[in-house]
C-alpha cells in the first residue's frame, strides 16, 4: 500500500497486509537487526493484537490501523530508564492530537478528546485507540544504555468501524465520531496515519533533546492538559487485584497518576483506571 505522506516520518515504513501482533513483529526484527529509530510497522489487519495486562483487540480489516513504533532514545546514566515511563504518555497524547485534529470542531458541539491514564484515547469517554508500550530485549554485546535500549510503542486505533462492528459499547471509532476521511482505503489509512507519527515524532523529538526530560520538553504539563482521568474520581485495579478508590489530583515527574484517598496521596504506577464521576 502508498502511504507517501507517511512514509515522510520515518526512515523505514514497513506495510503489512496482514500480521498476528505489529507489536511482536517489530520487536522480533529489532532483535534481528539494527533497526534505525524511529522505524514503523503498520497495518490494517491485525489478528492477534494484544492490549495491557493480556487482553486481546481485533477489528474487521481495513477498519483500524494497527501502527508500531521502533525508539531507540540514548541513556546517559542509569536514572534515565525510568524516564522511558513517560514514553507511554508521550504516545497516547500524539494519538489524542491526532484524533482531536481529524473530528468536527472547535464550537460547543466539539468532543471532548483526551488520554485516559496511562493509554487509553477517549472521545467523548468512549475508547477510540489503545497504546500498550514493550521493552525490547537488549542485546548484551551492546550493553545497558546507548544503542542497546529500544522500546516500541503500538497503538490500535479504530477509523471507519460502524456501530456494530464495535467490539464493546464503551467505544468509538473516527467515523463515527464525525471525522471527514478520504473515501479511497490508502489515501484515509495515510491521513489517520502520517498525522499520528507526525505528532509522534514531534513530542518525542523534544523528549530526546531535552534529556528525557518531561518538564524540560513541555511533555508534561502536555499531558496534564490533555489527561481527562484528572479532576475526578477514580477506581484504581492495581496489580495483584488490589483496588482503590480516590480523586485524581496530578501526575507526577515520573508519569505516576496521584490519586487522593482519605486525605493521603498515592501514588499509582502502573494498573487499570476506571472513570467514575466528574465532580
Amino acid at each position: 500500500m502508498q502511504l507517501p505522506m507517511s512514509a515522510k516520518f520515518t526512515p523505514n515504513l514497513m506495510w503489512r497486509d496482514r500480521a498476528g501482533s505489529t507489536n511482536l513483529e517489530l520487536i522480533e526484527l529489532a532483535k534481528q537487526e539494527s533497526l534505525p529509530d524511529f522505524t514503523v510497522l503498520v497495518t490494517a489487519d491485525q489478528t492477534a493484537g494484544r492490549g495491557r495486562s493480556g487482553r486481546t483487540w481485533q477489528a474487521p480489516a481495513g477498519t483500524s490501523l494497527a501502527i508500531s513504533v521502533l525508539l531507540r532514545p540514548r541513556l546517559e546514566q542509569q536514572d534515565d530508564l525510568g524516564k522511558l515511563g513517560w514514553l507511554p504518555l508521550l504516545g497516547g497524547l500524539a494519538m489524542s492530537e491526532n484524533v482531536a485534529g481529524l473530528l468536527p470542531g472547535p464550537g460547543d458541539n466539539a468532543p471532548v478528546v483526551g488520554v485516559k491514564w496511562p493509554n487509553d484515547v477517549l472521545v467523548n469517554e468512549r475508547k477510540i485507540c489503545g497504546v500498550l508500550t514493550e521493552m525490547v530485549p537488549l542485546n548484551p554485546a551492546e550493553g545497558r544504555f546507548g544503542p542497546g535500549v529500544a522500546v516500541v510503542i503500538g497503538a490500535g486505533i479504530n477509523v471507519s468501524l460502524t456501530g456494530d462492528q464495535l467490539p464493546v459499547p464503551t467505544a468509538t471509532s473516527l467515523t463515527l465520531d464525525g471525522a471527514n476521511l478520504p473515501a479511497d482505503l490508502s489515501e484515509r489509512l495515510d491521513l489517520v496515519l502520517s498525522g499520528y507519527l507526525q505528532r509522534l515524532a514531534n513530542w518525542y523529538g523534544k523528549f530526546t533533546e531535552s534529556r528525557l526530560s518531561a518538564t524540560a520538553s513541555g511533555l508534561r504539563n502536555a499531558v496534564l492538559e490533555n489527561c481527562v482521568s484528572l479532576n475526578r474520581e477514580v477506581r484504581a485495579i492495581l496489580p495483584g487485584g488490589v483496588e482503590q478508590v480516590g480523586r485524581a489530583v496530578t501526575i507526577d515527574d515520573s508519569g505516576r497518576l496521584v490519586l487522593e484517598v482519605n486525605g493521603q496521596l498515592l501514588p499509582v504506577a502502573a494498573g487499570d483506571i476506571v472513570h467514575l464521576r466528574h465532580n
